[in-house]
C-alpha cells in the first residue's frame, strides 16, 4: 500500500474529524540561509589585564579610571555581505552610571564595581573609511556612533550615511576605558576581582 506523507495524513485527519470549535495559535519558524560567513577576531584573544589596583588609589567620591587600552578588532567574511555586531553584556546589571556601559561585576557585598566602555576609531571596510552606526531597535533605524554600547547592534555605512553596507573585510581600533566606582560606595576590606566581559555576535542583516 502506498504510504501517505505525514503532512497529508494530518490534513486528512483534520478534514474527517467531527466538527469542533476551539481556539488556536501558530508557531512560525523563520531564518536566513546566507552563502557567506563572517568571523570576528580580537587582538590578544580579547583579554585586557588591568592588574592589581590598591584600594587606597581609588578616589573616595568620584569614579576612578583604572585602565585605558587599545585593541584591534577585525571581521573577515567569505564575500561582501551586510551584517551587524550584536553587543551582549555578560555582566548585565552590574554597570554603574549608564545602561550603555558594560559591567565589571559586583563586590562580595553585591555593590556595582564599575564599568568599561569601548570607543571606536580607524574604521575601514575593504580598505575604505566608513562610519560606525548603531541600532537600538533591532535594525529598524540607525544613527552614527563612536562607541560600542551594551545590548545594541553596530554596523558600518559610507561616510555621512546611516544605511548599513555590504562588507567583506572590516577593521577598527577599540579604545577601552575601565572605571571603578567611587570608593565610598564600595566595601573593599578584601580582594575584589574586576570581572568584565562582553560578547560580539555576528548578526546577518536581511
Amino acid at each position: 500500500m502506498k504510504k501517505i506523507p505525514h503532512a497529508l495524513t494530518m490534513a486528512f485527519i483534520v478534514l474527517t474529524s467531527p466538527l469542533t470549535f476551539a481556539s488556536s495559535t501558530d508557531l512560525t519558524v523563520t531564518g536566513l540561509i546566507t552563502p557567506s560567513a563572517c568571523t570576528p577576531t580580537l587582538a590578544d584573544g580579547g583579554n585586557i589585564d588591568i592588574g592589581k589596583i590598591p584600594a587606597k588609589d581609588l578616589h573616595p567620591t568620584l569614579n576612578t579610571a583604572v585602565g585605558k587600552h587599545y585593541m584591534q578588532f577585525n571581521v573577515a567574511c567569505d564575500a561582501p555581505i551586510e551584517f551587524a555586531l550584536k553587543t551582549l553584556d555578560n555582566k548585565h546589571g552590574t554597570a554603574i552610571a549608564s545602561p550603555l556601559f558594560f559591567g565589571v561585576g559586583l563586590t562580595p557585598a553585591d555593590e556595582k564595581l564599575g564599568y568599561f566602555w569601548p570607543y571606536i576609531s580607524n574604521r575601514l571596510a575593504d580598505g575604505q573609511p566608513v562610519d560606525a552606526i548603531r541600532s537600538r531597535d533591532g535594525g529598524a533605524s540607525w544613527t552614527r556612533t563612536v562607541t560600542l554600547n551594551s545590548n545594541e547592534l553596530l554596523s558600518v555605512s559610507t561616510i555621512g550615511s546611516t544605511t548599513p553596507i555590504a562588507v567583506k573585510d572590516l577593521s577598527m581600533r577599540l579604545y577601552v576605558e575601565t572605571y571603578i566606582a567611587r570608593a565610598d560606595s564600595l566595601t573593599l576590606n578584601e580582594e575584589v576581582p574586576i570581572d568584565g566581559s562582553m560578547t560580539l555576535e555576528i548578526k546577518y542583516l536581511p
